[in-house]
């Protein structure tokens, strides 16, 4: 069967499958409480679907805090090259020269 087909199933609900490219995602239910106040005011705009666009939110929250974590690993790498560059734990040797220096004090 070629990805990007839809199907129809022979049941009695009528109901259409949707494969994309192979994959299918389960989806999990969370419960939100609001308040009362908040529920009304978005019983006001009817034409939003709120369930998806808090979705889209919770997904660009996840992709943030990841990213976050990726950036700051940069910078990480960017500091300790730094600080291995300016040879301040080395003296100004290089490895070679600290390994048989170790070496030699455990004599």
């Amino acid at each position: 069967m070629e990805p990007n087909t839809v199907l129809k199933q022979r049941e009695p609900e009528d109901l259409y499958i949707c494969n994309t490219n192979n994959i299918i995602m389960s989806d999990t239910t969370i419960s939100v409480r609001i308040d009362e106040e908040l529920y009304n005011r978005m019983q006001v705009h009817e034409e939003i679907n709120w369930s998806g666009m808090i979705r889209s939110l919770l997904s660009r929250k996840i992709d943030d805090l990841e990213s976050i974590d990726f950036e700051r690993a940069k910078v990480a790498v960017k500091n300790i090259d730094k600080i291995r560059s300016s040879g301040i734990f080395t003296g100004g040797k290089d490895s070679t020269e600290l390994i048989r220096e170790w070496r030699d004090k455990r004599k």
